[in-house]
């Protein structure tokens, strides 16, 4: 899943806010559960208090510690009574102080429990005067009896109550361990995320410092190097984009050198060619004068006759190169259709290639767009790849020519031939005027084909070798030009 820069600063906020939410929470929870705890701890002491108080006042007048029954036994009922009563309301004060509490049923059944016992204390207080009266032994043992299982059942309560509060202790020290525990790790964890996203912050933002750097040296020149960023968020499709751009404007700058070097080498040839074509116009007329002078003369004489006449026919066909090469004339851009072009002038060519035993195949894909086109300074640059192609091929070969469609919108002519290929220090050179390998050649073959492909917004590249598509040896030229959207006027441009 693609993640960007946003992604990432929403995904670690995210995780920051959920370590500090949980850290939060749990605190919340714990103080309220302490909080809880401390509260029916008191409650318990406030019980604790009234119920050993009571015990305490009946226990001094057990039977037991006197011979005799305390002749302050009904004041110490009745203040038994008056500590019972006050547990009650101290239970109530609670109950209705906490009314959600875990530990309401227990309470309800302490203020049972200690209800019981009060009316049970009161009882005792209704038969102590028959007790006291000593008229009935049976009477006097029966009290003492009911009086030791009251103080019985209290002792019962006060532990019972010293049990809970105990544990209610321990429960606390234990919420205190498991708090500090929860709260380290999830401050180690918080920490860990802080360090992580600083960290992923950091290493998403560094190539922010490459384009930077990237950027100052496209503004000094240097547009092959990349950026080598290979992230997929926002910052590596902005690094692609920059790379595209370097080289395209590298590309740009490239083809205004090679259109500033084309045109002032069509200017020099222009100029060279006006100088020597009277020359040679002369030299020529003279040269067929002086063969009309010494016609019937000596075989030697007539034969360096007509080999200046044929190398002024040879310089003459240079300087009229030279002049097309310099004064190609704007395209007249029409709608044309690349394919039935093509087609046409492999046609025208067939009979000059199966002379020189070069096979030809031709491939044409179907449903092509149409392109914007000058037919006839296409048939020139297609010829020109042709014969190019031709005399690469002196015994003979095959000739692979393809139309397709191409990558971003255009279309595709490639010209393959099947020879020794290209040296691979000569590639780079091919296009530049006056180069060539040929023994007599102009060097201008290539050149005025890239300036017509130039011409008509498109592009051409080279394959040779070992980097043809489909294995060693050969050539292909690969021209692509711009498709146009389907229908609309056939005309492009004025004439």
């Amino acid at each position: 899943m693609r993640l960007g820069v946003s992604g990432k600063i929403f995904l670690a906020y995210v995780v920051l806010l959920l370590a500090f939410a949980g850290n939060a929470a749990f605190a919340l929870l714990t103080m309220h559960r302490a909080r809880l705890r401390i509260v029916a701890n008191q409650a318990y002491f406030n019980l604790l208090f009234p119920v050993d108080d009571a015990r305490n006042v009946l226990n001094d007048v057990a039977p037991g510690r006197n011979p005799r029954p305390d002749p302050n036994l009904a004041l110490s009922l009745k203040n038994a009574r008056q500590r019972l009563a006050g547990a009650m309301s101290a239970i109530d004060r609670f109950l209705e102080g906490e009314p959600g509490s875990a530990r309401r049923p227990q309470f309800e059944s302490y203020h049972r429990e200690i209800a019981r016992l009060d009316e049970q204390v009161g009882l005792l207080a209704e038969g102590l005067g028959a007790a006291q009266a000593g008229s009935n032994p049976d009477a006097l043992r029966h009290f003492e009896s009911r009086l030791v299982t009251v103080i019985h059942n209290l002792s019962s309560l006060r532990k019972s109550m010293r049990g809970e509060s105990g544990h209610i202790a321990q429960q606390l020290r234990l919420d205190e361990e498991n708090a500090l525990t929860v709260a380290l790790l999830l401050g180690v964890l918080g920490l860990v995320a802080a360090v992580g996203v600083g960290f992923s912050m950091l290493r998403t933002l560094r190539p922010l410092g490459v384009l930077r750097a990237r950027a100052r040296a496209v503004a000094g020149g240097e547009y092959g190097r990349r950026t080598g960023v290979r992230s997929r968020d926002e910052i590596g499709d902005l690094a692609r984009e920059f790379d595209a751009m370097a080289g395209a404007i590298e590309e740009r700058e490239r083809r205004l050198i090679q259109s500033e070097r084309l045109a002032t080498v069509g200017r020099m040839a222009a100029q060279i060619t006006h100088e020597i074509r009277n020359p040679l116009a002369s030299i020529g007329l003279y040269a067929e004068l002086l063969g009309d002078e010494i016609d019937g003369g000596k075989g030697e004489a007539r034969r360096l006759v007509t080999s200046i006449t044929s190398e002024v026919d040879r310089l003459t066909e240079i300087t009229e190169t030279y002049l097309r090469f310099a004064r190609l004339p704007q395209p007249k851009l029409m709608r044309e259709d690349l394919a039935a072009i093509v087609s046409s002038v492999m046609e025208f060519a067939r009979a000059e290639l199966s002379q020189a035993s070069i096979s030809l195949d031709v491939e044409m894909d179907a449903g092509l767009p149409e392109v914007a086109a000058d037919e006839n300074q296409l048939r020139q640059a297609l010829l020109n790849l042709v014969r190019n192609a031709r005399e690469a091929m002196p015994d003979g070969g095959q000739l692979h020519v393809r139309v397709s469609a191409g990558d971003q919108g255009t279309v595709r002519v490639s010209v393959g031939d099947t020879g020794p290929g290209i040296a691979p220090e000569h590639v780079g050179k091919i296009f530049d005027p006056f180069f060539s390998t040929k023994d007599g050649g102009t060097g201008l073959g290539l050149a005025l084909v890239q300036q017509i492909v130039a011409e008509h917004g498109g592009r051409i590249e080279v394959q040779s070798g070992e980097d043809r598509a489909g294995g060693s040896g050969g050539t292909t030229f690969v021209i692509g030009l711009p498709a146009l959207a389907r229908g609309g006027s056939p005309r492009i441009l004025g004439a």
